[in-house]
């Protein structure tokens, strides 16, 4: 069972390019550092959380085999074994945040800009899709409106969180706001 550097690194440009059988031995590969990962991202979480450290990493894997493709963008300028713990990391607090706070619930109470608010009227197919559509420009878009909008965090604590500045934050989340924007009035 080889987990040399160089079989780490054609296992990621495999996933990268939406190889299941490279999500499933990068997932072997990396099982005890996904499951202390998934027990500190369960911590944050309430007490009474149904789900359970191992499940999370269940849950990291099926969404890993979904994986069609990766933008580059993000992942390119950390190494291989940290660019895929980044993304699993990532992939966890999305999973999280879906299990525990339902869309519908919380999509009726967030303005996302001053005219217009996510409502119960707007499916979550159709947020999800706008969401996606984000992502594929910039993931890091999508992260600061999840993490804005869903989980009500100021740009400090997302800044804080992402590693980056306030004044980075701010950009990412106009940007997602004017892009929402546009996209939305299309499809109206």
């Amino acid at each position: 069972m080889s987990t040399s550097t160089d079989n780490i690194t054609q296992l990621m440009e495999a996933l990268r390019k939406g190889d299941g059988r490279a999500a499933e031995r990068l997932t072997e590969i990396f099982y005890p550092e996904l499951k202390r990962l998934a027990a500190a991202k369960l911590r944050g979480e309430r007490k009474d959380h149904s789900w359970q450290p191992t499940l999370l990493v269940n849950e990291l894997y099926l969404q890993l085999m979904k994986i069609k493709s990766l933008q580059p963008s993000e992942f390119e300028r950390q190494d291989d074994r940290a660019a895929f713990l980044s993304l699993a990391g990532q992939i966890m607090k999305r999973l999280l945040i879906h299990h525990s706070r339902p869309l519908a619930a919380k999509a009726k109470k967030v303005p996302v800009w001053d005219d217009m608010r996510i409502t119960e009227e707007n499916s979550l197919l159709e947020v999800e899709g706008m969401l996606s559509q984000l992502e594929n420009i910039r993931p890091v878009l999508r992260t600061v409106v999840e993490m804005k909008v869903f989980e009500g965090k100021t740009s400090e604590e997302i800044a804080e969180e992402l590693g980056c500045s306030t004044v980075t934050i701010h950009r990412h989340w106009q940007f997602a706001r004017h892009w929402l924007r546009d996209a939305w009035s299309v499809d109206e």
